[in-house]
């Protein structure tokens, strides 16, 4: 645009002003339209944060991010089981609440996975390398795969003893016991993913939060947060990782 104004003005003057004051004038709408967008982004982030839960922490322990990005050794906390699946302690009560309030709901839902070690986030993850080349896959492919579905070893969730794969019964029996994504299709997965927040639970990798999370959606795996924190991220569709972001935005703000 500024090459063709200078050019007009050097063929035609009062052509080539005419249009410099055009496109002036356009280049000025453009920077307005701009700032407003800017505006507009910052005030709905700013909104947010004014309305974040009272007495929530980017620090307290059941808001830990783990992931590719944020990678942790193994960490110390008190084990339990439920259902003969290893949780964090602290979770056990909610936990157990959510399931339990599936089957009065008439949707009997089977705890298929809790907390996972480092070191066995190691061996999933070297079998899941290891069943796509069985499968035919080059080594890249396989890696590539395994990358969109499974956490890289101390990015996993699972370590925190604070995420529980969970699965409504019916489909899990009826589908050989695969995670797929596709349960969400039953209405008991569906009760599972709309209730799960009224036990301090979100479903973890949402359909919109892949680029936040690194992970494609899963149906299935559900982290507690605490109450507060999941209805909050439920209403306003965010990840942990927006959520945190918030969170230490108040904070700094504080400062």
């Amino acid at each position: 645009m500024r090459k063709s104004v200078l050019t007009g003005l050097a063929m035609v003057g009062l052509v080539g002003l005419l249009s410099g004051c055009a496109t002036s004038d356009a280049s000025s709408k453009a920077s307005s339209s701009s700032s407003a967008q800017t505006t507009k982004t910052v005030s709905k982030r700013q909104k947010l944060i004014n309305a974040l839960p009272k007495g929530v922490k980017s620090t307290d322990a059941d808001l830990i991010v783990v992931n590719k990005w944020h990678k942790h050794n193994e960490l110390s906390f008190s084990k339990s089981t439920v259902s003969g699946i290893t949780v964090r302690s602290s979770i056990v009560k909610p936990l157990t609440a959510f399931l339990n309030g599936a089957t009065k709901a008439g949707y009997p839902a089977t705890l298929v996975s809790g907390y996972r070690s480092v070191q066995y986030q190691k061996e999933v993850w070297a079998e899941s390398i290891e069943t796509y080349e069985g499968q035919g896959k080059t080594e890249k492919q396989a890696l590539k795969l395994t990358k969109e579905y499974v956490a890289v070893p101390r990015g996993s969730e699972h370590q925190t003893g604070l995420a529980a794969d969970i699965m409504n019964t019916t489909w899990f029996d009826a589908h050989n016991s695969q995670l797929l994504s596709s349960s969400d299709k039953a209405k008991g997965q569906q009760w599972l993913i709309k209730h799960a927040p009224d036990y301090g639970f979100v479903l973890r990798f949402t359909k919109t939060g892949t680029k936040s999370t690194g992970i494609d959606y899963e149906s299935w795996h559900f982290r507690y947060v605490g109450k507060k924190s999941a209805a909050f991220m439920t209403k306003h569709n965010l990840t942990l990782e927006q959520y945190v972001s918030l969170l230490k935005s108040r904070e700094a703000a504080k400062k």
